[in-house]
């Protein structure tokens, strides 16, 4: 009786949270998912400038993971990122740190080496980087382009410019007249060359006529004083916003010289493409398994939620139905006499609610562990497909903590098995070895199942 109730309440939350996901995946049909498999390369940049945790990393404009941490390491910044397990990478694999346009978002783009042999692996160190060239130092390089101009402009409004023209086309004419020269000594074959160069010389001749004569565009802007005495004019205005520029005067000025101005421009673009990245980051998995308690020949059901804000920071949200179920002590008063009375409500579900923190191949959970406070250590191996976890929480009052240990090993995609040895050091006589199976799979996952569920049905 006990157990049909449980098993009960246990479908009824199954089908919840089926419900509840099936709204976020048409609700939340944005986000990106990066599998939970994935292997840790560090590499070291002289400067990050503008780089975020939780960018994409990039192959031939492909993302093949994320960027997990930024921290400084002496003068420079170490950069940690999460590369799918998918992607192997050669030892002289390049790290560059790119922009998507002149203020657009800074990524790591992976360009793979030549190197044979082994691959990089997890814990790796990337050699080869190169950091992408700063903003203000990109304006400064557009000052000085803008100070050479400025010369040149100056160096044509000081000269004629006519007279130096004509002058070039007749040395170009005099140029004609040996090489016909040449040609007539040296054959007919040199002088079909020498005739169409004759015949571009006669046309710079008509040109220059033209100028001289003031038609054209460039003819009235030789022989006009008029438009000559306003081109300087523009020179000097020219020359004088030049000036201000230089000496960080008006909204340009600042944008050049003023770091400040500079430093809020790029807060203000970072603040925007976190608060629009916010979902990109997230990721949700359902679990179900069986623990089948080979010592007292019952099945301990659970359902779980796990949220990932990122690639190694999950917070996990889920119900176990024990057998057992849980003790419930109450005070009870009648007079001058008082006694404490226990109970045990074995239909009572516990309640988990962890977070979770990866360091390297560990995992370490604390919080809520079937309604008690405890922790937990996962170690992971075979490219995550076999992990050992240890947990120790609180038991029933007055009693020995709850230990446990298991392996459970994903043997594909959606599906795995588990074995272990749940509340081994018991003092009420509860220790049993078991064997389980589970699954699981993600939001993205889920949509797709419903998808073709709904493709099925119309």
């Amino acid at each position: 009786m006990y157990k049909s109730s449980t098993e009960i309440k246990v479908g009824l939350f199954v089908l919840a949270g089926l419900a509840v996901l099936a709204w976020m995946a048409l609700r939340l049909g944005g986000f990106k998912n990066y599998d939970t498999g994935f292997y840790q390369l560090t590499a070291v940049f002289d400067q990050v400038s503008g780089l975020k945790t939780g960018v994409t990393v990039e192959i031939a404009g492909i993302s093949v993971g994320r960027v997990g941490s930024i921290t400084l390491q002496e003068d420079k910044a170490l950069v940690t990122m999460f590369i799918l397990n998918g992607v192997s990478l050669p030892a002289d694999t390049q790290a560059i740190i790119k922009a998507q346009g002149i203020l657009g978002d800074k990524y790591v783009e992976l360009v793979p080496g030549q190197a044979e042999g082994a691959a990089l692996h997890t814990g790796d160190s990337i050699q080869s980087t190169m950091s992408s060239e700063d903003m203000g130092e990109l304006l400064q390089k557009l000052s000085s382009v803008a100070d050479d101009l400025k010369v040149i402009t100056g160096s044509i409004a000081d000269t004629g410019g006519g007279e130096d023209l004509r002058k070039a086309l007749h040395n170009v004419e005099e140029l004609s007249s040996n090489l016909s020269q040449l040609v007539k000594d040296k054959g007919p074959g040199f002088a079909e060359t020498l005739d169409s160069l004759q015949r571009i010389t006669s046309n710079l001749e008509a040109i220059t006529t033209k100028l001289e004569d003031g038609e054209g565009t460039l003819g009235q802007l030789i022989n006009d004083d008029g438009l000559m005495r306003d081109l300087r004019s523009s020179i000097a205005d020219l020359r004088g916003i030049a000036t201000q520029i230089n000496s960080g005067e008006g909204t340009i000025g600042k944008l050049v010289y003023d770091d400040t101005t500079v430093d809020r421009i790029d807060e203000v673009l970072s603040g925007v493409q976190e608060y629009l990245s916010e979902g990109d980051n997230i990721v949700v998995t359902l679990d179900f398994r069986a623990d089948f308690m080979t010592r007292f020949n019952f099945v301990k059901g659970g359902a779980g939620i796990k949220i990932f804000t990122s690639p190694d920071r999950y917070y996990l949200l889920g119900v176990t139905a024990d057998y057992f179920g849980s003790y419930e002590r109450v005070d009870i008063a009648t007079g001058a006499t008082h006694s404490v009375v226990e109970s045990r409500n074995r239909s009572k579900l516990k309640i988990n609610a962890q977070i979770a923190q990866r360091f390297y191949d560990f995992v370490i959970r604390g919080g809520i562990i079937e309604s008690g406070g405890g922790i937990g250590v996962d170690y992971l191996l075979l490219d995550d497909d076999l992990m050992l976890t240890f947990e120790a929480f609180s038991g029933d009052f007055d009693h020995n903590p709850h230990l446990r240990v298991q392996a459970t090993y994903k043997f594909w995609k959606f599906l795995y098995i588990s074995a272990g040895y749940d509340d081994f050091i018991s003092d009420l006589h509860r220790a049993s070895p078991f064997i389980g199976v589970g699954f699981w799979f993600t939001d993205d996952d889920l949509k797709l199942l419903l998808g073709t569920a709904s493709s099925a049905i119309m």
